[in-house]
């Protein structure tokens, strides 16, 4: 019992998600510059809300599941973290495979946006 605290404490750690994080922050730049407004300002629009708030780079689902296998032990690690698979897929309208990549992907996303945040 004792690990596993550790384990999930090391997982919430920034710092642990550099590469991550620095990933995310240069496609918000992105599309700061394509769209106009502030770092600050879009980050916390998205965190409030993230469905409606798009990301370039992270729109196509295509584009999403590359970016999930860029980075999958990491997204894994904060997606455990946050109890995501705990839930189940019927329980956030998912039935398929690919769809339950997507959308773990996207809600590992607004974890490293919240980091980014702090």
């Amino acid at each position: 019992m004792r690990k596993f605290t550790n384990l999930i404490k090391e997982a919430d750690d920034p710092s642990k998600y550099t590469e991550v994080t620095d990933e995310v922050k240069k496609m918000i730049e992105g599309t700061i510059e394509r769209s106009g407004g502030e770092f600050k300002s879009f980050v916390e629009s998205f965190i409030k809300n993230p469905e409606e708030v798009k990301i370039e780079g992270l729109i196509n689902d295509s584009d999403i599941y590359d970016f999930y296998l860029k980075y999958r032990n990491q997204i894994d690690e904060v997606l455990n973290s946050v109890k995501f698979y705990g839930e189940t897929p019927e329980s956030m309208n998912i039935f398929g495979l690919y769809d339950f990549i997507i959308k773990g992907t996207l809600r590992s996303v607004e974890e490293y946006v919240k980091m980014l945040n702090k």
